[in-house]
């Protein structure tokens, strides 16, 4: 039996401090040789408003690049033009305080650091000031308003050939590594957009452009599906045409530029990106601030297979377990233990994290700000080795299907993205019960490579999914489907029953006369061990029957519907439960050698919504119980996210102790150690033996080969444990 013991930095083996040593070392080389794929950043928010003194004065670029340096930053994120209109570059025709951009640039050459230039496209005050017909304009004739505060600029309008000109003269005069755009969009096309014909630009070039390719007049509302999807693509129309341009000319001047944007890779079926347009992009990026939303996003980004950033607060206004809240310029420093954990989430899956600093108005800068998040990098650094390029092993994956979001949003009245939410409370539930999986746009699905699907609310599923989910039936797979999945047609009606009636066993029968609660009784076999009591739906629920399912829970009406008369508590909106109404509300159906678990209920959607403990453990019971062949088994408190990469003949699993990130002090002590904790890796995940195995942040590691299997184990962690298997 092969065995070894490893303990990382703080035990007592030499072997411990010697690879903690090597750690540091390569942190360090790291940091100074910085590379475009590092992973760590900062995105510098530099605002000047006028009433602000001494405007710029007191920056030093120098200084800012060292404090950079020393924080174990490698690419420096800068604005040259921010939504006020602020100046960070003498563009032509434009004030500017001070030019940040140019030394700032030069200086992070100096260092090793990447400079990636920044430039909010689609808002400006200070033009609409002087340029007011180039605004968007609401249906009224009003001025469209981001973010309580900035004017929407029409990309359809002369501002277009602004945005070129300036963006190039960044270009011409600095030529950065890079660019990124923020705001890229129209304000019914940017981010998850609007299908509200409202929403949309007004202006008269909108007006105009819209009654020459439709023949007709812009609509202010309706809720006809076609006009209102059609609305929402024209202002992508307007988003599309404006990256491209700016793409053409920034590739045409220097070919290996680096290219991003803000939402890039997270919203691109959604938004109707083109393929080609996404090929432009050579680093995908999205902003998320919680725990468990950096998780999410960065499951999706990661499974795109291009390299990535997550874009997140330095500072912050509420601080909640897991869930700080606050704004780019907070003023208020998210202590770095906080910060810890944002890190070891997205570095977990190979991405970068990239964190908001703020230069005072007068370019001062707080040495401590960056000695703050500096800790954070720090910690990042001594496990890149392991992290950096890392690919994900296949087993579970949670599908994201967008085409069923599409089917329905242009409905009036559906909440944003119903699919995602259900898709995202899909993923909390596996995150905290300590499983490894994917979070996939449901076309990047290789039926061969998974064991577990889990697809929520996918509406209007297209013909391929179907095809790809038979076929990774066919292989003894395990399918989680809920609520509404193939209900819908792709304008989103409702059908008279299920496009996969035959999948899921169940037929349609109607929907639960109660909207204020549901609840579902569960069987012995999908109990277990969980109290012998209801579980609760704050949410209408479908009615189904079985035809080839069998169920494995009942569903529950309320006795009574709540009215201000009946209740059985005052401060409660729904009843008790009463007697089982003789329809499922969980079912499993053979199909080949694979088998569907079928929902009834949004158990995503209620999952994001209330966390509820009860229903995130049906879905990770579930997925244990008639799961198999999984890539990692692993037993750890709840709290502890299991991710499983590779790279070459390397495995590492990663091990993030969110309990880090619930309470923050702003004293100088050290994460929460949890434990014990076990992980088991099939050596066929593996290819093979591993030749060695060690631990980062375990205490009391070791290791052993079982049968079939590597077994790693360690009495307790830190906020970020890697187990490194090498072959």
């Amino acid at each position: 039996m092969n065995r070894r013991t490893f303990l990382q930095a703080g035990a007592s083996t030499a072997a411990a401090r010697s690879l903690a040593a090597q750690s540091k070392s390569s942190a360090r080389k790291i940091a100074v040789e910085a590379r475009p794929g590092g992973l760590t950043a900062v995105h510098t928010m530099v605002d000047m408003p006028e009433w602000a003194s001494d405007l710029g004065k007191y920056f030093d670029p120098k200084k800012f690049v060292q404090l950079c340096r020393e924080a174990h930053v490698d690419v420096i994120e800068l604005k040259t033009k921010n939504a006020v209109g602020d100046a960070m570059f003498p563009f032509k025709g434009r004030p500017c305080h001070r030019d940040w951009t140019t030394e700032t640039a030069a200086f992070a050459k100096e260092a090793g650091i990447q400079f990636i230039a920044y430039y909010n496209v689609g808002l400006d005050n200070w033009y609409a000031v002087r340029k007011p017909e180039w605004r968007c304009l609401d249906p009224k004739g009003q001025p469209k308003i981001g973010f309580r505060a900035y004017n929407w600029m029409c990309i359809r309008s002369p501002w277009r050939d602004v945005v070129l000109s300036e963006v190039r003269q960044v270009e011409e005069a600095v030529r950065p590594p890079g660019m990124w755009f923020d705001i890229l969009g129209m304000p019914n096309a940017y981010g998850l957009g609007s299908y509200d014909p409202g929403a949309a630009c007004f202006c008269e070039y909108c007006r105009a452009a819209y009654k020459s390719q439709f023949g007709e007049e812009m609509p202010v509302t309706s809720g006809d599906w076609e006009i209102r999807r059609r609305i929402n693509r024209f202002g992508h129309e307007a988003r599309i045409r404006m990256f491209r341009d700016l793409t053409d000319m920034l590739l045409h001047i220097d070919p290996a530029m680096e290219m991003g944007y803000n939402g890039a890779g997270n919203y691109d079926e959604l938004n109707f990106t083109p393929v080609d347009l996404r090929e432009r992009v050579t680093y995908n990026s999205s902003e998320a601030k919680q725990h468990r939303l950096i998780s999410f996003t960065a499951k999706i980004l990661q499974s795109l297979g291009k390299r990535y950033q997550i874009h997140t607060y330095g500072g912050f206004i509420r601080m909640q377990p897991s869930a700080v809240t606050g704004t780019w310029a907070a003023w208020n420093l998210i202590p770095s233990p906080y910060l810890d954990i944002t890190a070891a989430v997205a570095t977990a899956h190979a991405g970068r994290i990239c964190i908001g600093v703020n230069p005072l108005p007068n370019g001062k800068v707080c040495e401590d700000e960056f000695r703050n998040i500096g800790q954070t990098l720090a910690k990042v650094k001594e496990r890149e080795p392991w992290l950096r390029g890392l690919r994900s092993v296949p087993g579970i994956a949670v599908l994201y299907d967008a085409q069923s979001d599409l089917a329905v949003r242009p409905n009036p009245g559906t909440p944003a993205t119903p699919s995602r939410t259900e898709t995202s409370g899909l993923h909390n539930a596996l995150t905290e019960g300590g499983l490894h999986f994917d979070v996939m746009p449901a076309h990047l699905l290789k039926p061969a490579e998974q064991r577990v699907l889990l697809l929520g609310n996918a509406f209007a599923p297209p013909p391929e999914l179907r095809a790809a989910i038979e076929r990774f039936l066919e292989n003894g797979g395990l399918l989680i489907a809920t609520h509404e999945t193939s209900l819908r047609d792709a304008h989103g009606k409702r059908l008279s029953d299920f496009a996969w009636n035959d999948l899921l066993g169940v037929r349609f029968k109607g929907v639960s006369p109660f909207s204020e609660a549901n609840y579902g009784w569960l069987g012995d076999e999908l109990r277990d061990s969980a109290p012998a009591y209801p579980v609760l739906f704050t949410t209408p629920v479908l009615e189904v029957e079985c035809t080839t399912a069998k169920p494995l829970a009942d569903l529950l009406y309320p006795e009574a519907h709540r009215t201000p008369k009946v209740f059985t508590d005052g401060e409660t909106s729904y009843t008790h439960w009463g007697k089982p109404t003789g329809m499922p509300l969980v079912t499993l159906n053979r199909v080949g050698k694979g088998q569907v678990l079928y929902i009834a209920g949004p158990i995503g959607s209620e999952i994001a919504s209330r966390d509820d403990t009860w229903l995130k453990r049906i879905v990770v019971y579930a997925v244990k119980k008639y799961g198999t062949d999984l890539p990692v088994t692993a037993q750890v408190p709840a709290g502890v996210q299991v991710v499983l990469g590779r790279r070459d003949a390397m495995h590492v699993v990663s091990l993030v102790n969110h309990y880090a990130g619930m309470v923050i002090s702003g004293e100088a002590v050290p994460h929460p150690q949890v434990g014990p904790v076990a992980v088991e890796v099939p050596v066929r995940v593996l290819g093979g033996a591993p030749k060695s195995v060690k631990a980062v942040d375990a205490n009391q590691f070791r290791w052993e080969i079982v049968p079939g299997a590597v077994r790693m184990r360690a009495n307790t962690i830190g906020h970020h444990a890697l187990f490194i298997l090498e072959s």
